[in-house]
């Protein structure tokens, strides 16, 4: 008896574990799960197989939170095994009941079964932010301004209950964090650049919600007027030129010249007469009347002394 009792599970076993074990070979399990929320009403889920999907079979994704339902077909065209995606065009999601979204993905094919799959998300958590708007930038003395404005989103929450990043496109080790500001003033050097910077991203705080998806960076640009440093100097020998040469043709028009520098005398050019026109004369080439010998008779007088 005791034979018997043990002898039939051992031969159900061997009879039927081939068959479960060809069972678990034609089944497929559907993994890596992941959705998220964007453009504040659209939905992207993707997932991954545990084995090559069959071209002609097909997955659906049902949505569902509260009364709510939606449904995303997806056809497989060739096969393949990873990046599985299903896009939701428009969907209404409450925030406000904090209640959870139930994604569920099944699938079906001629040769495999297809084990669903089934998760809750909270919306919060899934949600990536659109990028902060009207960003702006300007500079003042020593500090830079940068201002922006909250995404729009389908809940109105306190400026405390958003979380900012701001970084220096110029210095990748400037990542700044700031929690409901939408204006901050940098005391920063201005970089040797002639077009700064900045980028400015969003994300949900937990003081108020779970904290979701980093959204996309916004980007703004100030374009500044730089001065290289090398330009003072040229600027500066370009033009103590212009001063001197306009000073030089000044001089020469108005004949300041001869004013300033007046010409030192020739000895040689009083004397050129003397040996051309006076042929040597030198009475005559000074003025001879001047120098005309006079001679007067000289007259003696006797006189007698008694």
């Amino acid at each position: 008896m005791f034979v018997i009792v043990w002898t039939f599970p051992l031969v159900w076993l061997m009879i039927c574990h081939p068959c479960l074990a060809q069972e678990s070979n034609r089944s497929i399990d559907i993994t890596n799960v992941q959705c998220i929320i964007y453009n504040i009403s659209m939905l992207n889920c993707t997932w991954d197989t545990t084995k090559e999907v069959p071209e002609g079979s097909q997955f659906i994704v049902h949505f569902k939170q509260d009364k709510h339902a939606e449904a995303c077909y997806l056809y497989i065209q060739k096969k393949q095994k990873e990046h599985f995606k299903c896009h939701f065009q428009q969907v209404e999601i409450k925030y406000k009941e904090l209640q959870k979204i139930n994604i569920s993905v099944n699938g079906s094919s001629k040769d495999y079964k297809m084990n669903t799959y089934s998760e809750l998300f909270n919306p919060f958590s899934i949600e990536k932010l659109n990028p902060p708007v009207n960003v702006s930038l300007s500079l003042s003395a020593n500090n830079i301004i940068l201002t922006w404005e909250q995404p729009p989103t389908e809940y109105n929450f306190s400026k405390k209950c958003f979380n900012y990043e701001i970084k220096d496109s110029n210095d990748v080790k400037s990542l700044r964090s700031f929690t409901g500001n939408e204006s901050i003033s940098i005391i920063s050097p201005r970089a040797d650049t002639s077009i700064m910077a900045f980028q400015v991203r969003v994300n949900g705080h937990s003081r108020c919600r779970n904290s979701g998806i980093w959204s996309d960076w916004s980007v703004v640009y100030l374009k500044q007027n730089h001065i290289p440093k090398y330009v003072g100097p040229v600027v500066a020998s370009v033009i103590i030129t212009l001063i001197l040469v306009i000073s030089f043709f000044l001089c020469k028009r108005l004949q300041i010249k001869d004013t300033l520098f007046p010409p030192i005398p020739d000895p040689k050019k009083p004397f050129i007469g003397l040996f051309q026109s006076h042929n040597k004369d030198f009475k005559q080439w000074i003025g001879g009347d001047a120098f005309t010998e006079t001679t007067e008779q000289e007259e003696t007088v006797t006189m007698k002394v008694v």
